[in-house]
């Protein structure tokens, strides 16, 4: 093709044409630039398929992520669903009769309910990627991309409520403990059978005044009440996710 070109001009420049010359010139020039936006326009091609493989490929593990995310929501769910179960025991079984084998009970089942939850935490790695390359803009699913925003809004969102829950809780918690309503010593594990004894005594002393039982009373529905406040943020967050996770592949 270059022979071919140079025989042109050759024959060109020996004829004397120099019209025709600067005409061949010109559109060899053209002819240059065409081929060098041609070459462009594929690179900028290829490299824009390879940046959108990229890009799939990182929706597929935040997507996977997000799988990820939903069972440990499940799992927390669970997990303080139990709890209340346990703490509507408590509720139920307040009493100012009752006897010290139901207290071993008790307190046993007060020590493992108290200020024991589960919250999760999403991970945030994949979606920060693709944020801060720039690349979560350019995701062309509009309905997926804003389920993933939303996503991450509500969990963080309801995340900070459930923060907020806990302080209050903890509050109630002082209250319990600090004002000497509870002794911290009746409400271990493996405690000493005198130790029993004494906290049964000081329980049943304590419920029977009406003050100190509606102290101890309401912490237990406070306590129940973050429970149920996990449960529904969490379970709103889990509706949410509808059309964004997706199981990972077994190898």
């Amino acid at each position: 093709m270059l022979a071919f070109f140079r025989r042109i001009r050759k024959s060109l420049v020996t004829n004397n044409s120099a019209k025709k010359y600067l005409l061949y010139a010109i559109g060899e020039i053209i002819l240059v630039v065409i081929g060098i936006l041609i070459a462009i326009n594929l690179n900028n091609s290829n490299q824009n398929k390879v940046a959108k493989n990229e890009r799939d490929n990182k929706i597929n593990k935040l997507r996977q992520v997000v799988y990820t995310d939903s069972l440990n929501l499940m799992f927390t769910i669970d997990y303080n669903r139990s709890n209340i179960a346990v703490i509507d025991s408590l509720i139920e079984n307040l009493s100012p009769n009752m006897s010290i084998n139901n207290y071993r009970v008790y307190a046993n089942q007060f020590a493992r309910a108290n200020m024991q939850y589960r919250t999760s935490i999403p991970d945030l790695t994949v979606y920060n990627e693709l944020i801060n390359s720039g690349e979560f803009s350019k995701i062309e699913d509009k309905g997926l991309k804003d389920k993933i925003t939303n996503y991450y809004v509500l969990f963080n969102h309801f995340n900070d409520l459930i923060d907020k829950f806990i302080d209050a809780l903890f509050v109630t918690e002082k209250r319990l403990f600090y004002d000497g309503i509870l002794s911290h010593k009746y409400f271990r594990f493996n405690t000493s059978e005198n130790t029993i004894i004494d906290g049964y005594k000081e329980f049943s002393t304590t419920i029977q005044d009406p003050i100190k039982r509606r102290i101890f009373e309401n912490h237990l529905f406070e306590l129940k009440d973050m429970h149920d406040q996990i449960i529904y943020f969490y379970t709103v967050v889990v509706d949410g996710m509808k059309g964004i996770p997706i199981k990972p592949e077994k190898p």
